[in-house]
């Protein structure tokens, strides 16, 4: 997905909430314009969900909350980003599960979050961030390989300004600021937060080695903006760091980073874009596992360091083709390199053998986006891409560390291949109040650096690596139908039916004990996974989208029901890990005077934690409240609640115990918001 240029025409659209909205999504038309269009107008074919700033603060301060209330988006699970492993934070949607990595590119102002190694998203570089807006597509499209089932693309504010403080529930505090500062020939935006707390046990009846998930995490960044004639220049530096403990002591699990990006924009008869952007992460985590009675941890692994980097460049340019047509021709070369560290086979609580794995990714690729309008009411948009890839420097080597001899030397083979990707849609307007659009598609995704070549446990449980995994291969079609009979309410249905072809999951391929290839022992209790490419996941169901502005009320809702289902193979018939039928949310927000308050329910539906489909996780409904009191001269006091009636979150199991998510969580704070 393209940035949403400055000359975007307008929308036909409510005007914001106000502070204490639920944080729901809201679509917006636009085709009802006289202005040219861009090349990100073609979005609208393919049912863009559109969220404001309001909308990406929900209760619990953190954006991909915010995500969660848009009906069929998950994090693989339902845990909070403040007590999950780093590693599963991924992001899909339309059912496509099975293992943590994400299956929707997320961006920044174009750039990706996309950790480089694993391919979950960085949130904790988000904290303190002001962000503007975001788009969100579900669905296929042609963003290259991370965009396999849609792209979710952020929008920093261009001058924010807001302090918050607020203290909750163990302990909690979060503290965030951002200014704009003019500076000469433009402006520089400085932004920072941290969010720490003492977290809560991630069992319902903890033993004596279970401890609270507490976590600590702070992020900031810079960016600066200066217009030299017709070329603006836009530069940006991030860093975060993300500490968190799983539950056990000694079961730490660290995360840090820095980002940096320089795009370069000239206005003339062609727009013409140049962006340049980096990526350094490290990881660390160690996993303990417990006995039966949870009195006593041991250590199965230290995954020491993950050193990883990405790179980017990415080159468009726009012709100049009239008010009705928009086309964008672009280049794009992505490299990422990452290898972790470990030490394994733990006897008498010290480790016995030593782990390398790793490799590198490159990725070149050529695309075109174009839109045309048809008159008033009918928009056609198609794009194109292909895209070269080569798998390098694979290696899993282990070392005995009392010899010093390597006991498994295995590098992996160079690869490489191409891939062709591409979409077709329209947006028809027949009448005022009735919006028709239609889409095809097809995407791809290139496995992570970590599904190819890292080993990894999570309790008793091991999974092997695979470096022949293929490319995931995505083709569909979707029809929506939209009803806006005033600018003030907003109705849309959608139905999709997508097919992912050789799907990469986390495949049950025996029970312990024993000794597994690729993974040594695993214990009594445990399973022998591997990471392997199923025929097929096929995906149909319907989506619905609502929003309603009268007066001082407003109703945000979004839900998704979605069959997806594994096809062939020995796993025919079943649901892919983690992926729920029903998932959705509803926020009904009113303002009386200075008096602001707002209630989101959400539901998310039973899943099974395992490719069998023999663990299940049975389904929640949650209750997220805000009221918001606004004392003058920019002050707001805030009084929230996430979880308010502490429903059970299940998100995965520990032992014989299903994990909880966050429990009831009460915020006390104050937003100062100059005017």
């Amino acid at each position: 997905m393209t940035d949403m240029p400055p000359e975007t025409p307008p929308v036909l659209a409510a005007p914001a909430p106000e502070a204490g909205a639920p944080a729901v999504s809201a679509r917006e038309t636009i085709l009802v314009s006289g202005k040219a269009i861009t090349p990100g107008a073609g979005s609208e074919a393919f049912g863009a969900v559109r969220l404001d700033s309001i909308a990406l603060s929900p209760v619990s301060g953190r954006v991909e909350d915010a995500l969660r209330g848009i009906g069929g988006i998950q994090l693989f699970r339902a845990t909070s980003t403040r007590t999950s492993n780093p590693s599963a934070d991924g992001v899909t949607t339309r059912g496509f599960s099975g293992n943590a990595a994400s299956r929707m590119l997320v961006t920044l102002d174009g750039v990706p979050l996309n950790d480089p190694f694993f391919g979950y998203v960085a949130w904790t570089s988000l904290i303190g961030r002001e962000i503007a807006s975001a788009e969100v597509v579900r669905g296929g499209g042609v963003g290259g390989s991370g965009a396999l089932a849609g792209t979710i693309a952020f929008v920093s504010d261009a001058r924010p300004t807001h302090m918050r403080a607020r203290v909750g529930s163990r302990a909690s505090v979060e503290v965030e600021s951002a200014a704009g500062i003019a500076v000469a020939g433009g402006h520089m935006a400085l932004s920072g937060g941290l969010s720490r707390g003492d977290g809560h046990k991630l069992v319902a009846e903890p033993g004596p080695a279970d401890a609270a998930a507490r976590y600590d995490q702070w992020g900031v960044g810079a960016r600066h903006v200066a217009e030299l004639g017709a070329v603006t220049l836009e530069s940006t530096l991030s860093a975060f760091e993300d500490n968190r403990l799983r539950g056990v002591e000694g079961a730490d699990n660290h995360a840090s980073g820095a980002d940096a990006s320089l795009r370069v924009t000239h206005e003339g008869a062609w727009r013409l874009q140049g962006l340049l952007h980096g990526q350094m992460r490290a990881f660390s985590s160690v996993i303990r596992t417990l006995d039966p009675a949870r009195a006593v941890a041991t250590t199965v692994l230290d995954q020491e360091k993950t050193p990883a980097s990405g790179w980017g460049l990415r080159l468009t340019a726009e012709p100049p083709l009239g008010a009705d047509a928009a086309l964008q021709l672009g280049a794009e070369w992505i490299a990422r390199e990452g290898y972790t560290n470990e030490l394994f086979r733990y006897q008498a609580g010290l480790p016995t053998r030593q782990r390398k794995a790793g490799g590198s990714q490159d990725i070149a690729s050529l695309f075109a986006d174009g839109s045309l309008r048809l008159g008033s009411s009918l928009l056609l948009t198609a794009a194109g891409r292909v895209d070269h890839w080569r798998l390098g420097d694979g290696m899993l080597r282990e070392i005995d560390l009392a010899t010093g001899l390597p006991t498994l030397d295995e590098p992996a083979a160079d690869r490489s291949g191409t891939e062709g990707s591409g979409r077709l849609g329209l947006a028809w307007r027949p009448l005022p109040a009735i919006g028709l659009r239609a889409a095809a598609y097809t995407g791809w995704r290139l496995p992570t650096i970590n599904e190819l070549h890292r080993p990894f446990r999570a309790g008793l449980n091991a999974t092997a690596a695979n470096p022949a995994l293929n490319p995931e291969r995505l083709k569909g079609v979707e029809a929506s139908l939209g009803w806006q009979p005033i600018a003030a309410i907003d109705l849309s249905v959608t139905l999709f039916a997508n097919q992912l072809d050789d799907p990469v999951s986390n495949v049950t391929l025996g029970q312990g004990p024993g000794l597994f290839p690729g993974v040594g022992f695993v214990p009594a209790g445990g399973s022998y996974r591997q990471r392997q490419n199923l025929d097929r996941i096929r995906s149909r169901g319907v989506e619905a989208d609502a929003r309603v502005r009268l007066g001082a009320t407003r109703i945000d809702a979004s839900l998704a029901y979605v069959d997806a289902r594994v096809r062939g193979g020995g796993l025919d018939g079943e649901r892919p890990s983690q992926a729920p039928e029903l998932s959705g949310s509803i926020g009904i927000g009113h303002r009386v005077g200075p008096l602001d308050g707002a209630v989101t329910f959400r539901h998310l539906g039973p899943r099974f934690e395992d490719d069998l489909n023999s663990r299940r996780l049975r389904s929640a409904s949650t209750v997220d409240a805000r009221l918001a009191l606004d004392l003058g001269r920019g002050i707001t006091l805030e009084a929230s609640a996430e979880n308010l009636t502490d429903a059970r979150i299940e998100t995965g199991f520990s032992g014989a115990q299903p994990e909880r998510g966050q429990p009831r969580t009460l915020w006390l704070g104050l937003l100062v918001r100059p005017r």
